[in-house]
């Protein structure tokens, strides 16, 4: 029983907008990728002669090769995913040792983080079929990759992973026309992989974490011994969840570089930054006709990579919009440069700046590229406020 003495340290709402409290699992990190991997496969000799006999008769000719993926598995969590637990699935994902602390660059910051090294295997089905869609023989093919993950994963979090889809192609052809017959084919498998991280915790109607009561209700006996203090595990707001955006730009726009500018010539953009109400699966691309032939400069195409949620910067000006958003990309040839890119969208005119330069992070970056201020004087910038419901999100 609990006494009225007691005292036990716990966090408390900072306000009272509901005095309902649930428990939820909360996202601390939420990750996705494609793996793809090639494996190169063999035909026994008892398939051989099985595909063979088939091809001596005219009537069933052509064979084909059909690659058939299992359904993937529902979420499961990592910490209890013994491969015996999954093997009937056809497929599966597992931890492969520790986790480890590291220090990632996040938004011109050293955060810290965890990495750990996930397992991802499956076992595809082959067939050879013949004209009529009989089969002349079957086997499974075991696929498995490992890849690491660096990931916002703090004690008293755990780690979830689902395969939501798994895609299989061969890649040296499916027909199988005449003898002799091949020894064995390419075939390439991809993972879609989900990974997220979570943890149980309690919390108020939007969002808030909410505390435990006192154990008051009845007092019967004094406690001796001290209760810990009710703590949750630590956000990385640094790496998750990543910031949203304010603004929408899209278009695609021709002008010639101002005067300012490191080259004389025509470039191009095309945008399409925060096309979800983020960053993620943002485009930009940039090209640079050269005018000058003798100052040895070539035409430059650039293509962004990534692009840094902390620097996105929206400025409202007398007569239009401008956004500010830099980030890492790549020219065709293989340079790797970072960017800033200013876009604006007036009433009167539309105009937008690139800058590209080995190291944004440095003291003293060497500028590549510099376009000036170009005038747009094709095609068109759109700037729009993304829609958004400030006022209902869930804020922590």
């Amino acid at each position: 029983m609990g006494s009225m003495d007691k005292s036990r340290n716990s966090q408390t709402a900072s306000n009272g907008l509901q005095d309902e409290c649930i428990r939820v699992p909360k996202v601390y990190d939420w990750v996705t990728d494609t793996l793809t991997i090639t494996k190169t496969v063999t035909f026994n000799d008892e398939q051989l002669r099985a595909i063979e006999s088939a091809m001596d008769e005219p009537n069933r000719r052509p064979l084909r090769i059909i690659s058939r993926t299992p359904k993937t598995p529902s979420l499961f969590p990592l910490n209890q995913s013994d491969p015996r637990l999954y093997e009937n699935q056809g497929s599966f994902c597992e931890q492969v040792g520790e986790k480890r602390d590291v220090i990632v660059p996040v938004g011109g910051k050293f955060v810290d983080a965890q990495c750990v090294d996930l397992l991802f295997n499956t076992d595809i089905k082959i067939e050879v079929v013949d004209r009529h869609g009989e089969c002349v023989t079957a086997f499974i093919v075991d696929a498995a990759t490992m890849e690491s993950f660096i990931l916002c994963f703090p004690t008293g979090t755990e780690l979830l992973c689902r395969i939501p889809k798994i895609l299989s192609r061969i890649l040296s052809g499916t027909a199988l026309l005449n003898n002799p017959v091949p020894e064995g084919f390419q075939l390439q498998i991809t993972f879609c992989v989900d990974v997220q991280v979570e943890a149980e915790v309690k919390l108020e109607i939007l969002a808030k974490f909410c505390a435990p009561r006192d154990n008051h209700l009845t007092a019967l006996e004094n406690v001796v011994t001290s209760c810990p203090p009710v703590e949750f595990p630590e956000q990385c707001p640094s790496i998750f969840p990543t910031k949203n955006c304010e603004y929408r730009a899209t278009g695609k726009a021709t002008g010639r570089t101002g005067k300012e500018a490191t080259e004389k010539g025509l470039v191009s953009v095309l945008v399409d930054i925060c096309p979800n109400g983020s960053l993620v699966d943002s485009v930009f691309e940039f090209t640079f006709n050269d005018c000058n032939s003798e100052d040895n400069l070539k035409n430059l195409t650039f293509i962004a990579d990534s692009f840094d949620s902390e620097t996105i910067e929206y400025k409202e000006l007398k007569s239009g919009t401008k956004l500010i958003i830099s980030g890492e990309g790549h020219t065709l040839d293989g340079h790797r440069l970072d960017f800033n890119l200013e876009l604006v969208d007036g009433e009167r005119e539309e105009q937008f700046q690139l800058l590209l330069v080995n190291d944004r992070f440095h003291r003293h970056p060497r500028i590549i590229f510099d376009s000036d201020i170009v005038d747009v004087l094709e095609g068109s910038l759109d700037i729009e406020n993304c829609s958004n419901f400030d006022h209902l999100k869930c804020k922590i």
